[in-house]
């Protein structure tokens, strides 16, 4: 097909001077080794959807993958991403879907979850299953090499995030802001074993050395966003940290984004901070050096905070709901690299690829 050979030498394209298995049009294992993927939520109802590919060393940037890749739209409103055992797998809370990709966006397997099962939000995996959470109150364990449901398990009121650690699976239950509690899920025998209170309306999740980091959305009136953690030892809630609106993890350091709206005059301002896990403190400077660029994100809504694994590199994603959406680079140091236009709305996570 012709557009297929002009597609894959796009992509060759884009990722040259990196690692591929291969970039011939008569090879459908053809798979990008290196780079990145950005999951685009799109509008909710918009059924828009997307992947964008941008690669780190030529800063090129190609736009919905997906489509190109599959002759159709991903679906509405993508809101999760993880790559395992060298497939990208991706929710997609409006079609309530659960898509699993090769890496060059390829699609070679989906599940379309049922009303009972409820539209799926996030993923974690571990020793070949995937665990998503459903919003009617479900955890899916799913096969991970053919995207069969195993088995459920009843958590609480609308799950959102959900990270592994030591064998435990520990669920964030928002409840749409009415839930105050955390799930954890002992995963040889997937069963819930305790149930832990948090700040209302727990929504992301992060783990480092030995805790489950929680930030709680609150109840937008006289509760703010909250940042505590949880030992996984004692399921003790041990401290509320900070205020914070999104994080990320990485080498046991947490980065942090405070963003603040006044609605009475659409301004936003935002801190970026850190909390070291290891020794436990809390650190108020700002992660990015002073720049322009920095000093721009100080105005903006963040949507989106991920670390390259491979580099320590820091992307922050932006979002007005509106307009496309803009992703940030910054080298581990905090020194401004780039700013990679998406080319669609709401950039909310990233793979990156060795």
């Amino acid at each position: 097909m012709r557009f297929r050979s002009l597609f894959l030498a796009v992509l060759c394209t884009l990722f040259l001077g990196v690692s591929l298995t291969s970039c011939s049009d008569d090879d459908d294992d053809d798979k990008v080794t290196t780079g990145v993927f950005i999951l685009n939520e799109g509008k909710q109802g918009g059924n828009n959807a997307g992947i964008s590919v941008y690669n780190p060393e030529s800063h090129a940037v190609t736009e919905d993958v997906y489509m190109a890749q599959n002759d159709k739209g991903l679906g509405d409103t993508g809101q999760d991403m993880i790559l395992y055992r060298d497939y990208v797998y991706v929710t997609v809370y409006g079609s309530s879907r659960l898509v699993k990709l090769d890496k060059t966006g390829t699609e070679v397997a989906s599940l379309t979850f049922s009303a009972e099962d409820g539209q799926p939000r996030n993923i974690v995996a571990e020793d070949g299953k995937l665990y998503v959470t459903l919003y009617s109150g479900k955890v899916a364990r799913i096969n991970a090499a053919d995207l069969k449901i195993e088995k459920y398990v009843q958590v609480g009121k609308n799950p959102e995030q959900i990270v592994e650690e030591d064998d435990k699976l520990f669920v964030a239950n928002s409840g749409w802001g009415k839930d105050n509690t955390v799930s954890v899920i002992d995963i040889r025998t997937f069963e819930v074993v305790k149930t832990v209170e948090v700040v209302v309306n727990p929504n992301y999740l992060q783990e480092a050395e030995g805790y489950v980091y929680v930030i709680s959305y609150g109840n937008f009136v006289n509760i703010p966003y909250t940042l505590s953690r949880i030992n996984t030892r004692t399921y003790e809630v041990e401290k509320e940290i900070a205020t914070a609106t999104i994080m990320a993890e990485h080498d046991d350091v947490i980065y942090l984004a405070n963003s603040e709206t006044d609605w009475s005059t659409y301004t936003t301002t935002t801190t970026f901070f850190t909390y070291d896990a290891k020794r436990g403190v809390l650190n108020k400077t700002s992660f990015l050096q002073d720049s322009p660029k920095a000093r721009e994100l100080a105005t903006k809504s963040i949507h989106m905070i991920e670390i390259d694994p491979n580099n320590g590199d820091i992307y922050i994603g932006i979002s007005d709901y509106v307009n496309n959406g803009d992703v940030y680079r910054f080298t581990k140091a905090g020194e401004f690299v780039r700013e990679i236009a998406t080319g669609s709305l709401n950039p909310n996570n990233m793979v990156f690829f060795d």
